[in-house]
């Protein structure tokens, strides 16, 4: 029920994005729409820089999220029936731009709790559901379009505070507990590790994705802009292609269980194969299009699968992941690329050998930013724990590694733990109380408390001293095993 929920009002917020600025817009809706995502990308980029401070008031009550919802549905609308207006220049980007913003990092923080499988699934299906939307909302004029497209906001805002309401219930129960969870266990305060932010990996993404949003755009705009095709005529049997695609995208997922090394890669391979069939087939074949299409929808599943892993796997904030890495995808890649359309591209790709050069310099960019960040020597999935010192064969006795948490996220994996469980439950291990879990993390204290019991529940454990045996046997054990091999 609630993953439904999470799909649908996704899905709803990914179908502005999908419709935004195409031909059947109005001219001041075309002007509006680029406006708000350059105030939609400028919002992203200050949220990441004071990701302290918003991550505290992410969650805002029903009521604020339902007004942005309809400050954002009727900013959407407004310029579709006004023509040339100070509204059209102020007033409707910023009410859009804000609220896609503040609605796009709040599902980025719901998709930072869940495992990378089920981020994957989810944005899968969303992209589906997304792609028939927009395929629907092409057959109607600019003012049906623009009020569905509002419409659709106001449904997304509507879903975050069910589901805003459902955490806290949650929340609340285990806080109301006669004896409460923090009570039952023993704290013991030590001093505080210091909690390294992993910047080189985050940076490598952040520049891979940019890379990916600049190729993908010089392709898309010099098809759209240079070649002799009906671009409109396009739009439908693209989102109907892109569905079909998606559709094997999740069987494969679900069924066939590949690895998400694998997956990422044919994401990867998408994008790139929609460079190379330009110059092969010609901008006169509507084919590299189709092609081109499917990269967008793919490349928007990579960033937001990715963006979670980053978060699992380096425990970065979500507010900052996502701020750059959707900044940069969805607003500010499409913000240079027309804010400079269609002078710029009809200027330098007028020949077909110009146009060749570009696709292949997009493929180019395509090849760096894979090795960035899915390369298995940078891959986001590595472990960077320690390694555990080896035993010497004379040496009888069997001691732990040197960092006994070096094997955490097998332990984790073994239990079925959830990425935030295994990330609350290892900093209590490390001696950090539930005040400074709670402040580390940017969680309410109803939240520690609702992770921890269900991690001790898992655990078959009931005290942090029994956590750290459990920690300290599982890494004697591995020890065993590898002085053994």
């Amino acid at each position: 029920m609630i993953s439904g929920m999470r799909v649908l009002g996704f899905s709803f917020l990914l179908t502005w994005f999908s419709a935004s600025g195409f031909l059947s817009s109005t001219p001041s809706a075309a002007r509006s729409d680029l406006l708000t995502l350059l105030v939609f990308t400028i919002s992203l980029f200050v949220a990441a820089i004071f990701h302290k401070v918003i991550a505290k008031h992410l969650a805002c009550s029903w009521i604020s999220e339902l007004t942005i919802g309809v400050l954002a549905c009727v900013g959407t609308i407004l310029p579709t029936v006004l023509n040339e207006d100070i509204v059209i220049y102020g007033l409707c980007p910023l009410f859009t731009g804000f609220g896609l913003a503040l609605l796009s990092l709040q599902w980025a923080q719901l998709f930072s709790e869940l495992k990378t499988s089920a981020v994957i699934t989810q944005t899968i299906v969303a992209q589906m559901i997304m792609s028939l939307l927009h395929f629907a909302n092409s057959f109607m004029p600019p003012l049906p379009e623009a009020c569905v497209r509002g419409s659709l906001l106001i449904a997304s805002a509507a879903t975050l505070i069910m589901l805003l309401t459902q955490t806290q219930i949650k929340n609340q129960r285990i806080a109301n507990n006669k004896t409460s969870f923090a009570q039952r266990i023993s704290l013991q305060d030590k001093p505080e590790a210091q909690h390294c932010l992993q910047w080189k990996p985050f940076v490598r993404f952040i520049v891979a994705i940019n890379l990916w949003g600049i190729a993908i755009n010089q392709i898309y705009n010099i098809y759209r802009y240079c070649s002799p095709v009906d671009f409109s005529s396009l739009s439908m049997p693209a989102a109907v292609i892109e569905v079909l695609f998606l559709g094997c995208l999740l069987a494969l997922v679900n069924f066939k269980r590949i690895k998400d090394t694998n997956l990422y890669t044919i994401i990867a391979s998408t994008a790139l194969l929609s460079f190379l069939l330009v110059p092969i087939l010609g901008f006169e074949n509507p084919i590299p299009f189709y092609a081109i299409f499917l990269s967008y929808c793919t490349l928007s599943i990579l960033t937001w699968t990715l963006s979670a892993r980053m978060c699992e796997a380096y425990h970065i904030d979500s507010v900052i992941v996502y701020g750059c890495s959707i900044g940069s995808f969805l607003g500010m890649q499409i913000v240079i690329a027309r804010a400079f359309s269609p002078d710029m591209f009809t200027t330098i790709a007028s020949l077909p050998t110009q146009q060749n050069i570009l696709c292949l310099i997009g493929a180019c960019m395509s090849l760096i930013a894979y090795h960035l960040v899915l390369n298995k020597k940078s891959a986001l999935w590595l472990n960077n724990q320690p390694n555990i010192s080896q035993q010497s064969p004379k040496d009888s006795t069997v001691k732990p590694a040197t960092d006994p948490f070096a094997h955490w996220d097998q332990i984790a994996h073994d239990f079925g733990l959830t990425p935030r469980e295994s990330e609350v439950v290892l900093l209590f291990a490390r001696g950090r109380s539930y005040e400074r879990i709670q402040e580390t993390l940017v969680i309410s204290r109803g939240t520690v408390n609702y992770h921890m019991s269900n991690a001790y529940r898992k655990l078959g454990i009931s005290s942090r001293q029994e956590l750290l045996d459990l920690i300290d046997k599982s890494a004697i054990n591995t020890t065993i095993e590898s002085s053994n091999q």
